[in-house]
């Protein structure tokens, strides 16, 4: 019983806790709130933050079909799809991608200038795609993903470095 009560008032406690205020790691300042969300100090940077976010991605395995010329080699398709919060046009997206095993494990990195086209409060139609084919040498990038998207365990990780709109204004994130 005393056991119970000791979690209940400190469940009390935290909720009751303020805001907490905090710096990343590159200096921002940001709020921490009890019900775990978070918001930059500056109102500035959370517009910044919010013009576009990674949706999600999907992968494909295709292997080789010797009775289709549109397979000819065994490969991997991986798509990236964004959305565009803002109310200008992007034009271009500059990322790095991560694709990261079920152990949280980096198999693979790049960094992307993709000239996208994404129309305001819209997101990207996952019509291109990135393509890693088998070489045939030892732990090339296909063989460390190869098993992860076949049991479709393969997470992609997105970090925005710039987006470029249809006016020529360009937006830089650390």
């Amino acid at each position: 019983m005393n056991y119970n009560l000791h979690i209940i008032s400190y469940l009390i406690f935290a909720l009751c806790l303020p805001a907490i205020d905090a710096t990343t790691e590159d200096g921002k300042k940001i709020i921490l709130h009890n019900d775990g969300t978070w918001k930059f100090e500056n109102p500035a940077e959370n517009a910044k933050f919010n013009l576009v976010e990674f949706l999600g991605a999907r992968f494909e395995s295709h292997s080789k079909n010797y009775a289709r010329d549109e397979i000819p080699e065994s490969h991997i398709r991986a798509f990236f799809q964004f959305q565009n919060n803002s109310d200008r046009k992007i034009v271009a997206i500059k990322y790095k991608f991560s694709l990261i095993d079920p152990f949280g494990e980096v198999l693979y990195y790049s960094i992307v200038k993709d000239n996208i086209i994404i129309n305001p409060d819209e997101s990207n139609r996952m019509n291109t795609y990135y393509y890693f084919k088998d070489t045939f040498n030892k732990d090339d990038v296909y063989d460390l993903i190869i098993d992860p998207v076949k049991s479709n365990n393969l997470n992609a990780k997105i970090k925005i470095m710039m987006i470029v709109f249809d006016n020529g204004t360009k937006v830089k994130y650390n």
